[in-house]
Formats: structure tokens, sequence, C-alpha cells
């Protein structure tokens, strides 16, 4: 397999499957009790990834660690997860290749310090899912239904999509985020599921279309907020 995906231990076999299909290794995150048990799996509460490096929380799963170190440079954070918001937004950032979006104030400070030694250009925003309400299309190109992330982005001379928020299936929430349902590997923007039924799913083709990358849809089943296929 050319690239591994972290993934939620709640993706499903078809998801799975057609990552393979791909020539990608699915690998999942197991759950944490630090944050709210129907996010406890989500990758992108726990992981921060960049290119061969992911910043995990101080409590990651070892057999995970494990794993992932055969394909990657792990780097341990001081900043523990925590149930209530924003302590458990720390790694919940969406980098884009450029630029990266994360809360002000709680984002950990190794992967704060990596970003400013990699000439990355930081956008702090009040959002601080900032990963899960993004989903990243290329290094000036994001989808958003978040519209302070959306004024950020066009502000620091992005081209993004701002589309409307909900539509985005994640159980035990009224609804998930468009960001957490998508993963971004090479040109191809994967998704989870569908967009049929979502009100700007001819846009968001068009967009993703329109700037030379495929969508991907790997399951027949509506989209589904999974906190993100990270993929190394």
């Amino acid at each position: 397999m050319d690239h591994i995906a972290i993934i939620s231990p709640d993706a499903s076999d078809e998801i799975r499957g057609n990552l393979v299909h791909l020539g990608i290794e699915p690998v999942g995150i197991p759950k944490t009790g630090l944050v709210q048990g129907p996010v406890s799996g989500h990758p992108d509460l726990q992981v921060f990834a960049c290119g061969t490096r992911v910043f995990c929380h101080p409590d990651i799963d070892r057999a995970f660690r494990a794993k992932i170190e055969k394909r990657a440079e792990v780097v341990i954070c001081p900043t523990g997860l925590s149930m209530e918001y924003p302590g458990d937004v720390p790694y919940n950032v969406a980098f884009t290749g450029s630029h990266a979006f994360h809360h002000r104030t709680a984002a950990d400070p190794l992967v704060i310090d990596f970003l400013r030694e990699s000439g990355v250009v930081r956008c702090g925003v009040n959002q601080g899912y900032a990963k899960c309400s993004t989903a990243i299309v290329g290094e000036s190109w994001i989808i958003t239904a978040d519209a302070s992330i959306h004024a950020a982005s066009h502000a620091a001379g992005l081209d993004p999509l701002l589309v409307r928020p909900g539509h985005i299936d994640l159980p035990g929430y009224e609804y998930g985020f468009i960001g957490g349902a998508s993963g971004l590997a090479g040109d191809m923007v994967l998704m989870t599921g569908t967009l049929y039924h979502h009100p700007d799913h001819e846009a968001i083709e068009d967009y993703v279309g329109e700037r030379g990358r495929k969508l991907v849809i790997l399951s027949r089943q509506r989209a589904v907020d999974l906190g993100t296929i990270i993929i190394i």
C-alpha cells in the first residue's frame, strides 16, 4: 500500500474496502474515554498529521502508536484531551499545506511550533473544530459550512467554498461536519458517503472538479462525519 489512512473504528467495511481498492491501508484509531462518546474514535481529535509526521496526544493508544511508527514519525505532544470544549480540540487543525486554521488559544504548542517553523500561515479562528468543519481540496481550496473559517480563509487569499451547515450524519448529534466526512489523497477528495441529499451537492462537485480534483465516494450510504480520513 502506498499510503495509510487513519480512520475511525466506526468506519464501515465498505469504506475500508474502497480505501484498499485505492491502494490505501486503513488503520483504525482506538476510541478514547477522554472526549465525548460519539466522537471518541475521531482521528482529528486525537492526532494532527503533516506528511509523514503525526502529532499525538500524550495518552494515545500504545498499539496504535506502534503501528503508525512503522510508516511515520510520531511526535507525542504535551497537551492532554478533556471532555469539555475547547479541551477536545488541541489537534483539530485544518491544514491545507500552506495555511492552518485552528482555535486561537487551545492548539497544542508543539503543533504550533511546527507550523511556525515550517513557514505555514497560521489563522486563529473562534471555531475550535476547525478540521471537522473544513474539507481540504488543495493548498488554496477548502469547503466549509463555518462562516468564520470561510471569512478567515478568504482574507488569507484562499479560494474557499461556503456551503450550508448540516446534511452530514453524526450519530449522537443533530448533524456532523463536512470536513469530518472527508479526506485528501493526492488529487482525490474522499467522502465517506454520498452527498446527493446535500442542498449544495452540485456546487461541491463543480468546485472539486473545476480545481482538477476527483471526488471519490467511499460508500453508498449518506456521508457521515467520522472525524476525517487522515492520509499519511
